[in-house]
């Protein structure tokens, strides 16, 4: 529910320590370093622009992983003991281990299809009964075996002018195996013939010799050869796999680690190729302790803590710091925007509204449970964050299931309950006959949210000392006053409580606002002790504009209460749904009833609690955030190797 405050923590000491250094800042978990300062430049400090001595062997070793389908897994990179060149060495003589085996692979696995092609070729030519080394022999007569369709064989009756002869060997459905002959002085025109009735020629391999039955068997043998061969260069890969994977893994955490810290010296600021600096943000809880570990190190390295506002230039990170129930509604923060460090943390305000809300608009006691179930299946298995918000709205959910005494779309199964436990004659809440109580409900609800984070903006105002963003804005303390009275004036009149609309308080809780509103610029710069306001276009511009705009802000307060009648809507639709799954089982009997209950459960779940959890995201976001929420922070990111484990296939 907060922002959890930082320090600046700088480091210099002697250049060749300055890997030692970031390994140790590596290792700590809490540091988030800053670029280096112009103003270094001009005193003398410049950028390390290397170019990362570990980056190529990397590569190298993901792409031997990659070849021997090895799948990396994290070791402790510093146990290993690895360096550069014994990496080198023995990458260079695996590669060229694996590059001789891989490359025999290929040409057998090619040689062993194109014997396959073949076989199916020449089994469709058994019929011929002829020596091919006869055939390809002939000197004067051309030789095209292929395929063509029955349909276009017929066609050939109308070229008996032609010189060739045509023999169909064997027929697979509408399409013949065949051959023909013709003389060599006349084949360019009879091949023109042919192509002409699309005919597929198919070339019958070099090396098959004798009658189709002879090379058959040929081919056969050498296919059983060159298979077994693949078999026994498969079985030397897994040898190879199986002897190096430990090491694989080895070296890659181990140039990965060394990798991490080489990208960090971007950091660094050196002087004098003798002296480095370094500046990053630790969390304050963190910082002394941090601090206290340099002195431990046998080289001297300076480190001293400043204020994480002391240099208006590097902005401070943001860690939100949250209680275990709204910690998992930071993703929703988050997909809006880190705040800024001097704001505060909406997370609190998000995880309440999303989960009251969701619980409204998808009440349901049974469904509720259900939610609670696949959201701890989805993080413990899966862990996909969203679950820990499904097992959250999915409590409220069955909370107003019981509220509304809703099981499953049964809507009485609870009136034991409510008769023994509470001692009530019905249910508290019966939705289709408090229709108007839960739309009403629905936009109070959203009166309410819609001032608090009027109040929120107004709060983040005299923060940051914006006296006209608190003040005078459509989201300040004036637009406050104004959104309050009409909505409390219109309560009253509709309750006959009494009539707020009289003269002197229109003129101070509706006009005077609105002026203010209006005059909004010039009175935020008169507040900031600014003076001699002119309008870029023009009086007039600024009247037409301003009129517009003040026009646009109260045609918002009215739309954005009115939004929130979709959750009243949502209560209605959901129990509508239920009813017609309940009537739609009542049509059968026995289990197809209740395949019907549990597949209309299912149904409306899936699809209605996407609606409505994509419905109260959108509140959150166009209703809430878009009032105070900026997002300009940036996120606190601890430097940490960034193993890249993918299981190769």
């Amino acid at each position: 529910m907060a922002i959890e405050k930082m320090a600046l923590v700088n480091l210099s000491g002697s250049l060749s320590s300055l890997d030692t250094v970031l390994e140790h800042c590596l290792a700590s978990g809490v540091f988030h370093p800053e670029q280096p300062q112009a103003e270094h430049q001009t005193k003398g400090f410049s950028a390390l622009n290397e170019e990362n001595l570990y980056a190529k062997q990397l590569k190298r070793v993901q792409e031997i992983a990659e070849s021997l389908s090895v799948p990396l897994t994290e070791t402790e990179p510093e146990k290993t003991g690895w360096d550069l060149e014994k990496i080198t060495d023995y990458m260079a003589e695996l590669e060229t281990q694996i590059a001789k085996l891989t490359e025999r692979k290929k040409e057998l696995q090619n040689s062993v299809a194109q014997h396959k092609k073949g076989l199916k070729q020449i089994d469709h030519l058994i019929e011929l009964h002829v020596n091919f080394d006869d055939l390809f022999a002939c000197k004067h007569i051309k030789i095209r075996f292929g395929q063509l369709s029955v349909e276009s064989a017929k066609k050939l009756d109308y070229y008996d002018h032609a010189a060739f002869f045509f023999f169909p060997l064997s027929r697979e459905g509408d399409i013949y195996w065949c051959v023909y002959f013709t003389p060599e002085n006349q084949c360019a025109q009879v091949d023109d013939i042919f192509n002409s009735l699309y005919f597929h020629r198919i070339r019958v391999p070099e090396y098959a010799h004798g009658t189709p039955e002879v090379s058959i068997q040929m081919i056969h043998d050498m296919l059983e050869k060159e298979q077994k061969e693949l078999e026994e260069i498969e079985t030397q890969l897994s040898q190879l796999q199986a002897q190096n994977t430990q090491k694989i893994c080895q070296m890659f955490c181990w140039l990965q680690y060394r990798s991490d810290i080489f990208a960090l010296r971007k950091y660094a600021s050196v002087l004098n190729k003798k002296y480095f600096f370094l500046s990053g943000f630790v969390p304050q809880k963190e910082a002394e302790a941090f601090s206290d570990s340099f002195k431990s190190m046998s080289e001297k390295i300076l480190c001293w803590l400043q204020p994480c506002d002391i240099d208006e230039r590097m902005k401070p990170p943001v860690k939100l710091k949250n209680t275990w129930f709204f910690r998992p509604f930071e993703m929703f923060v988050n997909m809006y925007g880190t705040p800024s460090y001097g704001d505060f943390d909406p997370t609190f305000l998000v995880g309440l509204t999303y989960t009251l809300l969701f619980g409204i608009m998808f009440g349901d006691l049974g469904q509720g449970l259900c939610l609670i179930i696949v959201g701890c299946l989805m993080w413990r298995w899966k862990k996909i964050a969203l679950g820990k918000v499904l097992t959250r709205v999915g409590i409220s959910s069955a909370f107003f299931g019981t509220v509304y005494g809703s099981v499953f779309g049964f809507e009485h199964l609870l009136d034991p309950l409510y008769k023994n436990v509470f001692g009530l004659s019905q249910k508290p809440i019966e939705v289709f006959e408090q229709t108007n109580f839960l739309l009403v409900a629905a936009v109070g609800i959203g009166a309410v949210i819609i001032a608090v984070s009027i109040g929120c903006n107004i709060y983040l105002g005299f923060k940051r000392k914006d006296l006209g963003r608190a003040l005078f804005s459509n989201n300040g303390l004036a637009g406050l006053i104004l959104y309050l009275f009409v909505l409390i004036g219109a309560v009253m009149m509709l309750t006959g409580k009494g009539n707020l609309f009289t003269l002197p308080f229109i003129l101070l809780f509706v006009v005077l606002p609105l002026l203010a509103m209006f005059l909004r610029e010039p009175l935020g710069r008169l507040v900031a002790g600014q003076r001699g306001f002119k309008p870029e276009g023009g009086i007039v511009s600024f009247i037409v504009e301003n009129f517009f705009e003040l026009f646009e802000f109260v045609l918002s307060y009215v739309t954005n209460t009115m939004s929130f009648l979709r959750v009243g809507g949502f209560v209605l639709s959901h129990a509508g749904m239920m009813m017609v799954v309940m009537s739609m089982s009542e049509m059968f009997s026995g289990g197809a009833s209740i395949a019907v209950i549990i597949f209309g459960n299912i149904f409306v779940m899936a699809m209605e609690g996407l609606l409505v959890g994509i419905q109260v995201l959108r509140l959150e976001f166009y209703e809430i955030f878009s009032r105070f929420f900026d997002g300009g922070g940036e996120p606190f990111e601890p430097v940490k190797v960034s193993y890249q484990i993918n299981s190769t296939k």
